[in-house]
């Protein structure tokens, strides 16, 4: 009887025990309701979501580095794990492809710059360039070491993983004692990750709550008109393209698909990254959609610096938006010609420090665009960056959830 008891109350006690889903979203309500009420006020707690912030990005690096080399060194054969980057690297170029392409057709159809009293202001923006062969030549780092020191050389620790992995791999049996350890390296990182990510909801409330209260709503009334189009856009890609892309190719829910990865993207909202984003969408793929930690680890980390969905749209009607604002009727060579640069950008500029300066500088300039206008944008800058970033997670999450089925048809056969 005693024990019948034990295990009523245990039953119990699972019920009312919140998920995380729920946790984050408390907090993130909580947040946008302390924000709208204290205002600048609520600053004072800042540091609390300063403290997540530092927590999730201490992850960063001993979490990549350990979780490829412990993925491909579980795909033992070479040429299964050449395949799977070079479909991994055609999805990243096609999906960046739609998503700046999409920006540009709302830019086009809902003309967000006509109409307002909008005016640039003085330029204050250096001029930026990129060479495609030294970025390529960037990505091999001179000391390893010293990229390990910096979340904006992840491409270079990436770079560096997936060697050191094959190597493990032409290793054969002497290798096994490096891939096992690492192996365990990557489930302690898996640990810390759980706890970290246990502090989610305080972190989500604080930081959303800062935002709020220091932006508030009169920082976004002269460029509304743009901010409501940007949004619906966002919604758009993400609802509509990835959401068939998830129907068709993961042969899953949509819906479902985003609710499993809610912490990942409620984490890339809120701090307008998505790499401090990565460590909880590797854990929800791989326990909310079950996809196996070797293509997790391996697709999850490249795509986080090279597929960049909500960063490539914005590319694309935000050049509209310029455009409209100083009167300039875009020719259609013209905007052809700025979606293959936005999306040579956003390929050729993955790992570069500030990318999306350098992404926005080389987008408008192919057409003669003042570079003023990112001036313009910089005063919402932050405020449109959560917008901009989860997508980039959804998309990538996707496409791993798409490979990983191939490999599981593949073993079926």
């Amino acid at each position: 009887m005693d024990n019948h008891e034990n295990t009523q109350m245990n039953e119990t006690k699972k019920r009312k025990k919140l998920s995380l889903f729920t946790k984050i979203l408390i907090g993130f309500a909580l947040g946008v309701i302390l924000g709208l009420i204290f205002g600048e006020k609520i600053m004072v707690i800042k540091p609390v979501g300063d403290l997540f912030m530092k927590l999730l990005k201490m992850l960063i690096m001993p979490l990549v580095f350990s979780a490829i080399v412990s993925g491909i060194t579980n795909i033992p054969d070479i040429k299964q794990l050449l395949n799977m980057g070079i479909k991994a690297f055609i999805l990243f170029v096609v999906s960046t492809g739609l998503a700046i392409a999409t920006g540009m057709i709302f830019g086009n159809i809902f003309k967000p710059g006509i109409g307002g009293t909008l005016t640039l202001p003085p330029a204050e923006v250096e001029d930026v360039s990129f060479s495609l062969v030294d970025t390529i030549l960037n990505v091999v780092p001179e000391n390893v070491f010293e990229s390990f020191t910096s979340n904006n050389m992840m491409l270079q620790v990436i770079c560096f993983a997936i060697f050191f992995s094959i190597c493990i791999l032409l290793c054969g049996e002497e290798g096994k004692i490096v891939s096992n350890f690492f192996d365990k390296v990557a489930k302690v990182m898996y640990r810390m990750t759980d706890l970290i990510i246990g502090l989610a909801p305080f972190g989500v409330c604080a930081l959303i709550a800062t935002i709020i209260g220091q932006y508030g709503l009169t920082a976004l009334l002269p460029l509304m008109k743009f901010l409501i189009v940007f949004h619906v856009a966002i919604l758009f890609f993400v609802i509509v393209i990835q959401g068939s892309f998830i129907a068709v190719a993961c042969k899953m829910n949509p819906f479902k698909f985003f609710k499993d990865l809610f912490g990942s993207i409620s984490m890339a909202y809120v701090t307008d990254s998505s790499a401090a984003a990565l460590p909880v969408a590797i854990k929800e793929l791989q326990l909310n959609l079950k996809v196996p930690e070797s293509i997790t680890n391996f697709i999850m980390p490249i795509g986080t610096n090279m597929n960049k969905n909500g960063s490539a749209l914005y590319q694309g009607i935000v050049a509209i938006f310029i455009a409209q604002v100083i009167g300039v009727d875009l020719s259609f060579t013209q905007q052809i010609l700025i979606l293959f640069t936005a999306l040579l950008g956003a390929i050729g500029t993955a790992g570069i420090p500030s990318a999306s300066l350098v992404m926005l500088s080389m987008t408008l300039s192919c057409v003669g665009l003042p570079l003023e206008g990112i001036t313009l944008m910089a005063g919402i800058d932050r405020i449109l960056g959560g917008a901009r970033t989860f997508p980039n997670v959804t998309g990538n999450a996707a496409i791993t959830k798409m490979l990983a089925r191939q490999e599981e048809d593949k073993l079926k056969q």
